[in-house]
């Protein structure tokens, strides 16, 4: 059993991949808002000029989905949900209910910009969002934990989009691009979220047999 016990400390005190995934998109998100949507502050910047016939809608959109960018990434976190349960489960409510106006109202706001190309991936992105989340809200409802977290894995990339993409269209060589680097921007990364879930999940089922079996082994071998 000393060997087992081994084992369990050493994995939860080491910098895994996941760690890396969560500080290279934090990193991301600065450079985002540092870069891109600090410029909504001054009235003269071609954003605020952009979005200022409907500066309420943008509002209604982007708090709610800002909470839920930040919200998403301490949800995942197996500490804080083992040692802050009752802070977790309330969390989570304010995920879900951040998704279902955030969501739905990024619809609106493609409708009123002047870029028809970008409506339908912004649909997609809105649906693939709640659909995954209203699952996962299933799921935990009815004790399905382990699915429920395969849900929130699934929904919560559509969310991840938002930075992802920016920082993809920052690159001169795709903003050269012009309105047809947008679009190959947006699309790729939004079918990234809706395909790359799935195959990490397919991966931890894989490596957790796989611990099952190490932890079998060392058992026996105590």
């Amino acid at each position: 059993m000393a060997t087992v016990a081994r084992l369990s400390i050493n994995r939860g005190h080491s910098f895994t991949a996941k760690h890396a995934m969560w500080l290279v998109f934090a990193l991301m998100t600065l450079f985002v808002f540092a870069t891109r949507e600090r410029t909504l502050l001054d009235s003269s910047s071609f954003l605020r000029q952009r979005y200022s016939p409907f500066s309420w809608l943008l509002l209604a959109h982007a708090v709610p989905g800002a909470l839920a960018l930040f919200l998403g990434v301490i949800q995942f976190s197996s500490r804080f949900r083992e040692r802050y349960r009752k802070a977790h489960r309330v969390m989570g409510r304010i995920y879900v209910g951040s998704v279902l106006i955030s969501a739905p109202v990024a619809v609106a706001v493609s409708i009123a910009l002047p870029l028809p190309t970008l409506l339908m991936a912004t649909v997609f992105q809105s649906s693939g969002w709640l659909v995954a989340t209203g699952i996962a809200l299933y799921c935990v409802r009815t004790g399905r934990i382990q699915q429920h977290r395969e849900w929130m894995m699934r929904g919560y990339p559509f969310a991840m989009v938002f930075v992802v993409a920016r920082v993809l269209l920052a690159i001169p060589a795709i903003e050269r691009m012009g309105v047809m680097g947008i679009a190959t921007v947006v699309w790729s990364t939004l079918v990234a979220a809706g395909i790359v879930p799935s195959f990490l999940i397919a991966i931890q089922s894989l490596r957790a047999s796989q611990r099952t079996t190490k932890l079998r082994v060392a058992q026996a071998a105590d």
